[in-house]
């Protein structure tokens, strides 16, 4: 039996289980905030708003005034302050000032998503509006199109299939051997088969997705290129899994959600490809469109240049003047006795 022919369900696919952790296995901190990690990594763009398939598209974000209140400044400078400290922990001395912001450069905001929440959000200096900002989402440390942030919520819809519209960058991971006792929900049968005894180094691929959103392939093989297109099963074994796919499915009716059985059928009727050109989108049902947004003010508060003006100055006293009138008196004096002996 060929590993890669082996019938399962997404959470089980082959092509998931040898990657190293992605959105599905990270633990995301998917609520924006005050992260001055973020305010360095959000790009300005002039790119148009991409929307997220099924929403209409929103209008042009305006500035107005947000519901609710900011954090204190102190607060929020308090909690950056501790996390500069703790990147210069970890941080070579040498990439301080372009990996670490400049507290004085940071500039508050309040944006309101689609969700209903209206976290605060810190950029590099008062300049593009958070909505024109390519925002990052830590899943693959890529940057999501312009007007999209990351909102995590509990209650989200399950991650939708997205097709694959752009390869980027390729890399090698070597992965540990599997080990020999399966993991909770795997057959021990199948465990058995798809296991790896020894550690085996496997190419990934970054890729785009449809919605704009970063994903990750992994490649059937260290020589496969996007060139090389999708590796197909056999026919004859397409048609065996297909009939085993319908016995599984009537055998265990939970054995798959709708929306992944729909795309194992689709896989199968495409000659089951490796890799697959649908990818899950784990940031699509996270991902929120800004709606408005509301200036706060800088994180540090800039100095005002006092200017020293004769109105702005305060009024001699009268001893103070008249000390004054008998200098100027007697300068004027001594002037007049030298413009004498000129004459």
């Amino acid at each position: 039996m060929n590993r890669r022919d082996i019938p399962l369900a997404p959470e089980l696919d082959l092509e998931r289980a040898d990657q190293p952790l992605t959105a599905r296995q990270r633990s995301m901190d998917g609520r924006p905030g005050q992260r001055i990690g973020d305010a360095m990594g959000a790009l300005p763009t002039s790119s148009r708003h991409l929307s997220l398939e099924g929403r209409p598209p929103p209008d042009t974000p305006t500035l107005r005034r947000l519901p609710g209140k900011a954090r204190p400044r102190k607060d929020v400078l308090l909690e950056c302050e501790a996390e500069a400290a703790e990147m210069r922990g970890y941080i070579p001395r040498v990439l301080w000032g372009f990996l670490i912001p400049d507290l004085t450069r940071v500039f508050r905001w309040r944006v309101q998503l689609d969700c209903g929440c209206i976290p605060e959000v810190l950029t590099r200096e008062d300049g593009p509006p958070p909505h024109e900002m390519r925002w990052k989402e830590h899943a693959h440390g890529s940057q999501l199109p312009p007007g999209q942030m990351i909102c995590w919520h509990d209650d989200s819809p399950p991650a939708p299939y997205r097709m694959i519209a752009e390869w980027g960058e390729r890399s090698e991971v070597t992965l540990p051997a599997s080990p020999v006792e399966p993991p909770d929900g795997i057959d021990p049968k199948v465990w058995a088969v798809i296991r790896h005894d020894e550690p085996h180094t496997s190419a990934f691929w970054k890729v785009t997705l449809t919605c704009g959103h970063a994903g990750e392939a992994v490649a059937p093989n260290l020589n496969w290129t996007p060139a090389s297109g999708p590796r197909q099963a056999r026919p004859d074994r397409v048609l065996q899994m297909c009939a085993d796919f319908e016995q599984a499915w009537h055998d265990n009716p939970e054995l798959q959600a709708e929306q992944d059985r729909d795309h194992t059928r689709r896989m199968l009727a495409d000659g089951w490809p490796t890799p697959r050109p649908e990818q899950l989108c784990h940031s699509c049902p996270q991902v929120r469109m800004i709606l408005a947004y509301e200036r706060v003010g800088w994180l540090v508060p800039r100095r005002q240049k006092a200017e020293k003006t004769e109105s702005s100055a305060p009024t001699p006293s009268h001893p103070a003047l008249e000390r004054r009138l008998q200098r100027a008196e007697a300068v004027a004096e001594r002037l007049r006795a030298e413009l004498d002996q000129l004459e």
